[in-house]
């Protein structure tokens, strides 16, 4: 339910955004519904402006009761308190995460601590079990297991400089 102002002069205040930053008829219910606050509080600030020479007041046709505010022109509405929270459409709309880019000197030096974990680090899962497991059987013999593990060091970041480059166009694109 609407917070219902208390008093004349905040229904006053919202009569003057409705006058100043709409073009629609100044009616009561306008007002009400406006404001918030009930028809019968409208009527009763509508009247007393008109009875103080502020308003005019003209009956249509059907019967329906409009006020006319002297001098009356369209403004743009006015600037939100400094107290009140602007929500930014950024904020509302959805945000796009671009890819990220990865290193190829982090996946090299991950695959130093670790055969396989540079692999990993750029996404291929199969490349990373693969070459663990090679590096850590050629280790038995010490000679191979040395070639193998910096084998795996070139190609983990040969690995990530092909995510990059398969990423370029997704971040031109979403940057």
């Amino acid at each position: 339910m609407a917070k219902r102002p208390l008093d004349a002069s905040t229904i006053e205040r919202r009569l003057l955004d409705l006058a100043y930053t709409t073009d629609a008829k100044i009616t009561a219910t306008a007002l009400a519904y406006y404001a918030p606050c009930s028809i019968d509080d409208a009527a009763r600030v509508l009247d007393d402006l008109t009875a103080h020479d502020r308003l005019r007041m003209d009956i249509e046709d059907d019967g329906t009761v409009v006020y006319h505010l002297l001098g009356r022109q369209k403004l743009a509405p006015a600037a939100p308190p400094p107290t009140a929270r602007v929500i930014s459409p950024q904020v509302i709309s959805p945000r796009v995460i671009s890819p990220r880019m990865v290193s190829p000197m982090l996946a090299a030096a991950l695959t130093v601590l670790v055969p396989g974990a540079g692999h990993l680090y750029a996404r291929h899962v199969i490349a990373a079990v693969a070459w663990f497991a090679a590096v850590s059987l050629g280790y038995a013999l010490i000679l191979p297991g040395l070639l193998l593990h910096l084998a795996s060091i070139v190609s983990a970041a040969g690995a990530a400089h092909r995510l990059n480059a398969a990423r370029a166009p997704l971040l031109l694109a979403a940057g």
